[in-house]
């Protein structure tokens, strides 16, 4: 049975949802557009674009006529209706940023994050920090629409199991901006997922087989397959830090000879502080990379060479046409890209390799604010979810 609209009948699969989603992917349509993209009748159409605007989610507009003739009326996704909430949370770093509903960054500030703080604190002062934007911008709290976070860490929407940073274990994430923003959706993924979600946004028809690879003082990374962010049974798909490879160097996780061990930033930080260096986060090893050090430009590069023998593996797996490298390790990308090129590149069949695309994030620090953005909307969004609120009669306003 499908869900009951306000006129009693039924919606099944092509209920306002759906149409809202078509409408989504243009900047404006008119009926006649709508009606031969959608197959919805005229008069079918006409009753969901009703639904739909007095909903708040569509707006109609007036659009001059080229002959001269009565203006064509258009519809567009109504992005200026709300505002999301977005936090990018990483092992010593943590940005913040308010976004439109098109998933547009309107403010942004950025913070270091001590790895010692508890949960509490850093949660706590995330939360200080958008509602500090929320002020800054004027923004009315009520027209809030959802929340979208990413962390260091494999979710599955509940506490946190598996934490990277310590102390985490059982933290809910969700539930702490719940109690600052009630009846607001929280969404949360892993901040390498919502990296990828932030580089397949600028093209989603290129980015249909993907790696994104997130290194700041940890290791992870999104996979995009046909389109599609893989989380896995357990949502652990692209946990690449930790997987065994022996060796002599001990992982935070217990474990020995982790990538992450030997091809992290927070390795890399030992061996520099080890020989005298002043270092405390991946920016202040990439600050030495910029300024040609040659301890730190060879760590990096070995790094790479690590990192690319896991994604060349990773890769034979799952075929994809593009490598995206990201996080903060990778704001000076040269020696981290040559040593990941050197081993994918080397060590690997042509095959494989002739078509495979490595390079840096163009969008740079804002992946993680967008793709948080990204898994905000496509949860508020979802077409199940708007005919539900829909038939209960709530409205944006």
């Amino acid at each position: 049975m499908g869900k009951e609209g306000k006129a009693g009948q039924s919606w099944g699969s092509t209920g306002p949802g759906v149409l809202l989603r078509l409408i989504r992917t243009a900047d404006r349509w008119t009926k006649s557009e709508l009606v031969r993209e959608s197959g919805l009748a005229r008069t079918t159409l006409i009753e969901r674009l009703d639904h739909l605007q007095s909903a708040g989610y569509v707006s109609s507009n007036k659009q001059p006529s080229k002959t001269g003739g009565r203006p064509a009326e258009t519809y567009s996704f109504n992005h200026l209706a709300g505002y999301l909430l977005v936090a990018d949370i990483g092992g010593s770093h943590v940005r913040v940023g308010v976004t439109d509903l098109a998933g547009t960054l309107l403010a942004t500030s950025e913070n270091d994050l001590d790895p010692e703080d508890s949960p509490e604190t850093v949660l706590s002062g995330v939360i200080t920090d958008l509602q500090g934007l929320c002020h800054q911008e004027e923004l009315d709290i009520s027209r809030i629409r959802a929340i979208g976070v990413g962390v260091p860490n494999s979710v599955q929407q509940g506490p946190l199991t598996h934490p990277e940073i310590p102390g985490w274990e059982n933290t809910s994430v969700s539930d702490a901006f719940a109690q600052v923003f009630p009846q607001v959706p929280v969404l949360v993924d892993k901040d390498a997922n919502i990296m990828a979600r932030g580089e397949q946004r600028q093209s989603p028809e290129k980015y249909q087989n993907m790696i994104v690879l997130k290194v700041g003082m940890g290791v992870g990374c999104g996979i995009v397959i046909d389109g599609r962010i893989l989380q896995g049974a357990a949502g652990e798909a692209g946990s690449i830090g930790h997987i065994p490879r022996g060796g002599t160097v001990q992982c935070s996780c217990g474990q020995w000879g982790c990538l992450e061990a030997v091809a992290s930033g927070r390795s890399i930080a030992k061996t520099l502080m080890d020989s005298g260096q002043i270092v405390h986060s991946s920016r202040d090893i990439v600050n030495l990379v910029r300024k040609r050090d040659g301890q730190a430009v060879e760590l990096v590069r070995q790094a790479g060479r690590e990192l690319g023998e896991m994604l060349g593996i990773l890769a034979a797996v799952m075929n994809p046409s593009i490598i995206i490298v990201g996080g903060n390790l990778a704001e000076s990308p040269e020696p981290l890209l040559a040593g990941i090129r050197e081993s994918v590149y080397g060590n690997f069949l042509p095959s494989l390799t002739s078509g495979l695309e490595i390079r840096p994030s163009v969008v740079g620090s804002a992946a993680g604010l967008t793709g948080a953005a990204e898994l905000a909307l496509e949860s508020l969004l979802e077409p199940a979810r708007v005919d539900d609120a829909i038939a209960h009669g709530q409205a944006w306003r």
